[in-house]
């Protein structure tokens, strides 16, 4: 007997349409009325902001990290 959830389709309907919108974004960028010179340093400039921004959210839950580990010792010697 097979269930019928309206949530079932919601995740890959939602996946689908992310992806779709990057891709989109990325053909636009390809054919924007620029040059080329132009949209390489824009590409170069917004992957340097998203690796950053990546770098940032990786030290913060490196941190998180070692503030739990640091407490669970601390409760585990007393």
């Amino acid at each position: 007997m097979m269930q019928d959830d309206d949530n079932s389709s919601a995740r890959p309907f939602a996946v689908g349409l992310l992806i779709g919108a990057l891709l989109g974004a990325g053909v636009a960028l390809l054919f924007a009325p620029q040059s080329g010179s132009d949209t390489r340093r824009l590409i170069k400039r917004r992957a340097r902001r998203l690796a950053n921004g990546a770098k940032d959210k990786y030290e913060d839950v490196k941190d998180r990290i070692r503030d739990a580990r640091r407490k669970a010792e601390e409760a585990f010697s007393d």
